[in-house]
C-alpha cells in the first residue's frame, strides 16, 4: 500500500468516525444518555388551538380554547395578560344550571404532561374582569400566558359573537363587579 492510498483511507475513516459521532450526539448527551425531549420552558411545551374570545362592548367577558401540554412534565398557567392592561383571571365554573357558580382558580391552571386543558363556556375559562376597550367580532385579542417557571407565550384569540351557553359575564343585579365576591356570581346557563 502506498502512502497516498493510506492517507486517503485514514482520512475517510476519520471522516466517517466524526460523522457517526455527530449523529450519535444528536440523540444523546455527553454521558451517552438519551437527550431529554422535554421543552426548555413551560411556555415552549404549550400548544394552543381553537382559541377565541366572546365579543363585548364593556364589562366582563371570557376567552376559550384548548391548551395542550406537549412536554413530558406538568405545566402551570399562573397569569394571563394583554397589552390593553385588562385584568384577566383564570376562572372555573362549578355546578350546573341555576346553581352554577364561577370563581377564580385557587393557584394556577395545571396541565398534566401530554394532556389538554379545555377552556369552554360553562367550564374553566379566562375571564376579562373590566374591559378597557371593546372586544370586536372578527378582530384578534393577543393574550400573554405566563407560567409558574416565569416563561410566557403570546396566543391569538379570535373575537366572536356568541350566545351559545347563555352565560352572562356582565354585572349582576347592578352590583359593581370590582367589589363583588366572584365565588357567589351565578350564571344563567
Amino acid at each position: 500500500m502506498n502512502t497516498k492510498n493510506t492517507l486517503k483511507t485514514t482520512a475517510a475513516l476519520l471522516g466517517l468516525g466524526l460523522l457517526l459521532t455527530g449523529c450519535a450526539q444528536d440523540g444523546a448527551n455527553a454521558n451517552g444518555a438519551a437527550a431529554s425531549e422535554s421543552p426548555a420552558t413551560q411556555a415552549s411545551a404549550l400548544q394552543a388551538s381553537e382559541t377565541w374570545a366572546k365579543a363585548a362592548q364593556d364589562g366582563m367577558t371570557a376567552a376559550f380554547g384548548v391548551l395542550h401540554n406537549s412536554g413530558t412534565a406538568d405545566v402551570e398557567l399562573t397569569k394571563v395578560e394583554d397589552k390593553a392592561g385588562n385584568v384577566i383571571q383564570i376562572h372555573e365554573t362549578t355546578g350546573t344550571g341555576a346553581d352554577a357558580k364561577m370563581s377564580q382558580l385557587d393557584g394556577g391552571l395545571k396541565i398534566e404532561a401530554g394532556k389538554d386543558a379545555i377552556l369552554e363556556p360553562g367550564g374553566t375559562h379566562l375571564m376579562y374582569m373590566d374591559l378597557k376597550a371593546p372586544l370586536v367580532a372578527s378582530e384578534t385579542a393577543q393574550l400573554t400566558l405566563v407560567f409558574s417557571d416565569g416563561s410566557s407565550t403570546e396566543v391569538p384569540f379570535e373575537v366572536r359573537n356568541f350566545t351559545g351557553a347563555k352565560e352572562s359575564y356582565e354585572n349582576h343585579e347592578g352590583m359593581d363587579h370590582k367589589d363583588m365576591d366572584h365565588e357567589s356570581m351565578n350564571h344563567d346557563g
